[in-house]
C-alpha cells in the first residue's frame, strides 16, 4: 500500500484493479451527534451528493457510526472528477436543497431506530457516542440550518479526511477541501457493569455482547464464532427456533472494542433462544472449545477469504486502513487474519472468554417472557429507579384514572434534581438535570380525515438512555405545560428542538 499526501489529505493507494475505485473518507458519523442533532451527518452527506451534476458513474455515499465516505468506481478520470466535485460541494456547501433532502431522508426512513447491534451499543454507552446510533432522534425536520453548517465546517475538513484509491491514481488530482483544526470526538461514557447480566430492549432478536480492552486478541473473536456455531446447531438445526446469526466487532476508541453475537428468533421463542445462547457461552468459558470446533471456524475463515473477490478484499483493506488512521485504531489487513487465527489454541480461546466474563450482557426483546437465568444480574437499559422519588407528582386526568387500562398507573415527578416518570408497568425512570439531553414539544397527530390520533406530548430524553412522554391525552395540557415550565426553570440554557418551516412555506416579505 502506497501512502502519499495530497493537498494536506493522506492518500492510501493500491494499484492492480482494472477500474479505479476511490472513496473520500471522513472521521465523522452518528457517534458525533446527539439525540437532538441525530441525522445531521447524513443530511450533510445528502446535501453534498445532491449538489453534484447528474452522472452515469457508479457512485454513492455512506454515513456510518464512526465514518462517512463518498465513493465511486469507473474510469480514472471520471472518478477523479467525482472526488473533486465532492470537495467543491463541501467547500461551498449550499442549503438550497435542504428541505428537499430532508424529505428524501424521511422517505428513506433513516430517522428510525437502529438495528440490533446498535441497540446493544445503547446498553453499553447510553445515549452518548456510539449509543446515539440506536434511537431515531426527533427527525431531520427538527434540524436547524446553522447547526448543519456548523457540523459540516467542523468535521468535513482536510485534517479529518483520508482518500483511498484502488486502481490507477490519475495525475493532477486535487483535493481542495476546507481546512480547520483536527476535530476531537466527545467522550463516549461506558456504563459500569459489575457482573454478567441480562437486559431487555425494543429490538427484535437475541444477542450477547462482551467488551475487551488492550491489544486485539483473535482468540476472543474465535470464541464468539464457536458460540455462534453451537447456537446454530441447537437453535436452528435441532429445535427450529432460529434462522441466522452473526458476529460483529466494533471499535471506536483505541484499545477498546465490543463484540456482539446477534441471533434471530422465532416469535414467542426469544426466551428459549436466549437460554441456548447463554448455555453455549457459559460452557465455553467453563470448559473451552474442542479442537475440532476451533479448526472448523478457521476453515470457514479460509474458505471465505479464498472465495472472495481480490478487488473486494483490497478495497476492504483500504477502507479499514482509512478508518484506523482517522480514529486512531489498529488496522488488520485481510491477509493477516488467517495467520492470526491459525496460531490460536483451544486453551487461548477459553482464557480469552473467561477474561471478559463479567462484561457479558445477554439481551432479549422487551416483549419476551424471559425473566433471567441463574448467575445473571438484571441490567437496566436506562436510569431505572426502585421507587418513585420525592417531588411534585403529576397524575393522569380524572377521566383516565376512571377508565380501565394501565395508563392510570402513570406518574410524573418534578423535583429540584430532575424529572421522573412511572410507566404503565410501574417501572420508574429518572433523568437528573445533569443527564438531560433533549426536551421537545411533540404536536398532535391527525389521520387523513383530520381526526386527532395523538394529542401530543412533552418528550424527555436522557443521556442515560431514559426516554419518556408526558402526553396530553393522559395528563392533560395543563400538566404538560407545568412539566415544561419546570424543565425550563431548572435548565434554562437547554435548546428545545422545534420543527423547521420548509422554505417553500416561509413568508416572503416585500422588500426583503
Amino acid at each position: 500500500m502506497q501512502r502519499i499526501l495530497l493537498d494536506g489529505v493522506p492518500v492510501l493507494h493500491l494499484s492492480g484493479s482494472r477500474r479505479t475505485s476511490m472513496a473520500l473518507v471522513f472521521g465523522v458519523g452518528v457517534r458525533d451527534e446527539t439525540f437532538a442533532t441525530r441525522e445531521t451527518t447524513h443530511l450533510v452527506e445528502h446535501l453534498v451528493m445532491g449538489a453534484l451534476p447528474k452522472s452515469s458513474l457508479q457512485r454513492n455515499a455512506t454515513t456510518g457510526i464512526g465514518t462517512t465516505d463518498f465513493h465511486a468506481t469507473g474510469r480514472p478520470e471520471a472518478v477523479a472528477a467525482f472526488v473533486e466535485q465532492v470537495c467543491g460541494a463541501i467547500r461551498e456547501l449550499s442549503l438550497q436543497r435542504i428541505d428537499a433532502e430532508i424529505g428524501v431522508l424521511q422517505a428513506e426512513d433513516c430517522s428510525g431506530v437502529g438495528g440490533f447491534v446498535e441497540s446493544m451499543l445503547a446498553q453499553r454507552y447510553g445515549l452518548t457516542g456510539p449509543g446515539v446510533a440506536w434511537p431515531g432522534g426527533p427527525g431531520p425536520h427538527f434540524l436547524r440550518d446553522e447547526d448543519v453548517l456548523a457540523h459540516a465546517r467542523r468535521w468535513f475538513v482536510a485534517e479529518n479526511a483520508v482518500l483511498v484509491c484502488h486502481g490507477e491514481l490519475p495525475e493532477g488530482l486535487r483535493l481542495d477541501l476546507p481546512h480547520g483544526p483536527r476535530p476531537v470526538h466527545a467522550e463516549a461514557v461506558l456504563r459500569s457493569q459489575r457482573a454478567a447480566s441480562w437486559s431487555k430492549s425494543w429490538a427484535a432478536g437475541v444477542g450477547l455482547m462482551v467488551s475487551a480492552d488492550g491489544a486485539w486478541d483473535p482468540a476472543l473473536r474465535l470464541a464468539l464464532d464457536v458460540v455462534r456455531e453451537r447456537v446454530q446447531d441447537v437453535a436452528r438445526v435441532e429445535r427450529g427456533l432460529s434462522y441466522s446469526s452473526g458476529v460483529a466487532v466494533l471499535e471506536f476508541e483505541a484499545g477498546h472494542r465490543e463484540l456482539v453475537l446477534a441471533v434471530d428468533a422465532r416469535e414467542g421463542q426469544e426466551g428459549a433462544v436466549a437460554g441456548i445462547v447463554w448455555d453455549a457461552w457459559r460452557s465455553l468459558c467453563a470448559d473451552g472449545p474442542r479442537a475440532d470446533e476451533v479448526a472448523h471456524v478457521v476453515d470457514e475463515v479460509r474458505e471465505e477469504l479464498d472465495g472472495a473477490d481480490p478487488d473486494d478484499l483490497a478495497s476492504g483493506d483500504l477502507h479499514e486502513a482509512a478508518a484506523a488512521q482517522l480514529l486512531g485504531l489498529e488496522s488488520r489487513p485481510n491477509a493477516s487474519l488467517l495467520d492470526s487465527y491459525l496460531a490460536v489454541t483451544a486453551e487461548q480461546v477459553r482464557d480469552a472468554a473467561r477474561a471478559v466474563w463479567t462484561s457479558a450482557l445477554l439481551q432479549v426483546p422487551e416483549w419476551s417472557t424471559f425473566e433471567g437465568l441463574p448467575g445473571l444480574e438484571r441490567w437496566r437499559a436506562c436510569g431505572w429507579a426502585p421507587e418513585v422519588p420525592a417531588g411534585r407528582t403529576l397524575r393522569p386526568s380524572a377521566l383516565v384514572r376512571m377508565l380501565p387500562g394501565p395508563a392510570k398507573k402513570r406518574r410524573v415527578v418534578l423535583s429540584d434534581h430532575g424529572i421522573a416518570h412511572q410507566d404503565d408497568d410501574g417501572d420508574v425512570h429518572v433523568i437528573s438535570w445533569g443527564d438531560l439531553d433533549t426536551v421537545f414539544r411533540q404536536g398532535e397527530v391527525k389521520d387523513e380525515k383530520g381526526k386527532v390520533q395523538d394529542g401530543g406530548a412533552l418528550v424527555v430524553i436522557g443521556r442515560n438512555a431514559c426516554m419518556f412522554r408526558v402526553d396530553d391525552d393522559s395528563f392533560g395540557t395543563k400538566a404538560v405545560e407545568t412539566a415544561s415550565a419546570h424543565v425550563r426553570r431548572h435548565v434554562p440554557g437547554l435548546r428545545w428542538p422545534a420543527e423547521r418551516v420548509p422554505q417553500w412555506t416561509r413568508p416572503q416579505w416585500a422588500g426583503a
